[in-house]
């Protein structure tokens, strides 16, 4: 644990990724629990009009690719007063390192996955040392604990979301910043309908990180499959390597 603590109460949040899935169970949950503001990236923010309709003015819609530099720009100007900022952009694509697309869909998680994480939180890093106490949350996936050969190249990716997140944490150890790594197994959103698997909910996922943001989790397993995978991880992660290697297509 950092000792950073943070109820919603009166927070000021910014989610990148806001229009569905997890990311907008989580702006969904931090409004519902008290947050004073949620400010919602999307790449199209007419796919937030259902919540700003309802939440009005504490729902901020914000356009916003991660892989633009200029409309990361332009949303940190926008969302200065944010102390909670919620790293959830992502894209899943099928494959493993040997398929014939390999270097297409990887580049392109990449881009989105990794560099999109790091130019937004260096972009906003400041201003949540300004605003501290602050917290940093990551959407890694258990998948970044051990690859899963059916989506070998994403998996990749959400290990590197792993390993900056440890690295964030160190650096920022002494600026009352929490930086919280988040570990979902398949949940029930547009991300994972190819995956064949039983699926948790967005909604019970965002009540466990808000719930673990209250408590200052660094390392939260937000539903069923990915708390047993967080326990079998820290026990014996060969393990975990051979049981996620036979996820194959």
């Amino acid at each position: 644990m950092s000792g950073v603590q943070m109820k919603p109460v009166e927070k000021i949040a910014f989610i990148s990724g806001a229009n569905r899935g997890i990311g907008k169970a989580i702006a969904i949950a931090l409004l519902e629990n008290g947050a004073k503001k949620v400010y919602a990236g999307a790449r199209d923010v007419r796919s937030l009009h259902n919540l700003m309709s309802h939440y009005k003015d504490r729902l901020i819609p914000l356009e916003l690719d991660v892989t633009h530099d200029n409309a990361i720009a332009q949303a940190l100007n926008s969302a200065r007063d944010t102390n909670i900022l919620i790293n959830n952009a992502g894209v899943l694509q099928a494959g493993g390192f040997f398929s014939k697309d390999t270097m297409d869909t990887f580049k392109t998680q990449l881009d989105v996955n990794v560099l999109g994480l790091m130019k937004l939180s260096n972009a906003f890093v400041d201003i949540l040392k300004k605003n501290r106490p602050a917290a940093i949350i990551n959407i890694s996936s258990v998948a970044g604990l051990g690859n899963m050969p059916m989506i070998g190249t994403y998996s990749a990716t959400k290990s590197t979301v792993h390993s900056i997140t440890q690295g964030m944490r160190a650096e920022l150890a002494n600026e009352a910043v929490l930086v919280m790594g988040v570990y979902p197994g398949p949940i029930d959103t547009d991300m994972a309908k190819g995956v064949d698997i039983e699926k948790d909910s967005p909604e019970n996922v965002a009540k466990n990180i808000v719930q673990a943001l209250a408590e200052g989790k660094e390392d939260v397993f937000p539903d069923i499959m990915s708390k047993q995978v967080g326990k079998d991880y820290m026990q014996n992660p060969k393990g975990i390597e051979r049981t996620f290697g036979q996820y194959v297509t």
